[in-house]
């Protein structure tokens, strides 16, 4: 519990001591330790109950980080992958324009006569 909670806590029992006769606050006094007791307990307990739920937004960021890696290098991937087929096609293309000059030159040049 943080110190102001818990200074005001004492501050109320405090308050009620001068309040009450002696014999009612000398019965309440206890339940009253037990009520701050049993709010420092809630408190602590829920304090470790965000820091297990933090430890699980950590976690559960870290795999969405390292999946967008993996997306990321997929894509890097992609798109060399795309790159080298436009090349290819390129390639084959000027393959396929080469066979088609060498066989319009051969049309053109006639036959060498054999001797």
């Amino acid at each position: 519990m943080d110190f102001p909670t818990s200074q005001a806590i004492k501050d109320v029992i405090g308050s009620l001591k001068g309040r009450l006769p002696q014999a009612d606050y000398e019965k309440v006094a206890p339940l009253l330790s037990e009520l701050v007791a049993l709010l420092q307990r809630a408190h602590e307990e829920e304090r470790k109950q965000l820091k297990a739920e933090r430890a699980a937004l950590d976690k559960d960021r870290e795999a969405v980080n390292l999946a967008r890696r993996e997306v990321d290098a997929a894509r890097e991937s992609l798109a060399k992958e795309r790159e080298v087929a436009e090349r290819e096609k390129k390639v084959a293309q000027r393959w396929r324009e080469a066979d088609a000059a060498m066989a319009a030159a051969k049309e053109v040049v006639p036959p060498p006569k054999p001797e």
